[in-house]
């Protein structure tokens, strides 16, 4: 199987893993209480409107949603509307649903990218190390602050910082959207990428710590040091030979970690990046808004897999991914 169609096969898979999610959630938002109507109605209630004056409200709601049609047209438009990228407008604020989510995409990525690279290159570069000095006081102090970072709650943390700059953080409510704000440029872009970071960081260093002890003695790297390498060949070597199974594990956890990141952090400084429109368009029962932000993610996990099966081959010609 040459690469190209591999690539294609993945992405053929992919396309497949799109369907069933956005079914997924096509049907849960139409098989559950709608939460932003039934707020509506219930302050109408309590102003005292009819009950006439109710159901005519509730009648011009779903009519504008288009969501009073049969459910199996809406599900073929929702769906041919997707995949063809014709996201439609919010429900909730008349913008085209498209340069909306890519705009939070794009802001998400400008903190999510950078603390990627941060915690691969400090993780990979701490958990050799521990492991080539098993035992040690280094070691046992590695271990030590990866458990500590691994429990400490980043959302907490960055909620001190912002209580003890002076900067107030609002939550929303349980029946209310986020609204996004404005913080100075520290809060706003630095921190999130600390706070991010040393997550991924924690999770980087203990599978780059445990897949290299098993290479660290191995005849292999024993042969390596007899031969004269330096503590640098040796660490290349061990970190080569670890690669894929670090690949594998650190891709899964790095997405897991950063999905959870997302809506915490963006829920926490107000930015309005892919979590908190997400968020918001859950709260708000925008469905062009999550099934577009839905699709997004997606299509981050295809590429992802993409990626990782490409890079087998990059860092072990050894590995056949079904390419050859």
């Amino acid at each position: 199987m040459s690469l190209l169609r591999l690539v294609a096969q993945r992405i053929a898979l992919g396309v497949i893993a799109a369907w069933a999610v956005l079914t997924t959630v096509f049907l849960a938002v139409m098989g559950t209480k709608n939460w932003h109507l039934e707020t509506i109605l219930a302050l109408e209630g309590r102003g005292g409107t009819t009950p006439e004056k109710v159901r005519e409200i509730r009648t011009e709601y779903l009519s504008e949603r288009g969501l009073d049609r049969p459910l199996h047209e809406q599900y073929v438009d929702w769906m041919s509307g997707m995949f063809t990228l014709q996201w439609g407008e919010s429900f909730q604020t008349g913008e085209a649903v498209f340069p909306m989510v890519m705009s939070a995409t794009a802001r998400t990525a400008m903190y999510v990218v950078p603390a990627l690279a941060v915690a691969l290159v400090v993780g990979l570069a701490v958990g050799l190390y521990a492991a080539m000095s098993e035992r040690s006081a280094s070691d046992t102090s590695t271990r030590g602050l990866t458990y500590l970072l691994f429990g400490l709650p980043n959302f907490w943390v960055g909620a001190m910082v912002l209580s003890l700059a002076g900067i107030g953080v609002r939550f929303g409510q349980r029946s209310q959207a986020i609204r996004p704000s404005t913080l100075p440029f520290l809060y706003e872009y630095v921190l999130p990428i600390l706070l991010v970071a040393t997550t991924l960081s924690a999770a980087i260093v203990s599978y780059a710590r445990s897949y290299s002890l098993q290479y660290v003695s191995a005849d292999l790297t024993k042969l390596v040091r007899a031969k004269g390498g330096g503590r640098l060949t040796v660490a290349r070597h061990v970190l080569r030979n670890a690669a894929i199974p670090l690949v594998s594990l650190a891709f899964v956890e790095t997405l897991a970690l950063i999905a959870l990141s997302m809506f915490v952090i963006e829920a926490l400084f107000t930015i309005e990046g892919l979590g908190l429109v997400f968020y918001n368009a859950i709260w708000t029962s925008d469905l062009p808004v999550l099934m577009g932000a839905t699709l997004v993610i997606a299509a981050v996990g295809v590429v992802g897999n993409i990626t990782q099966d490409l890079a087998y081959t990059a860092l072990d010609p050894r590995v056949d991914t079904g390419s050859r």
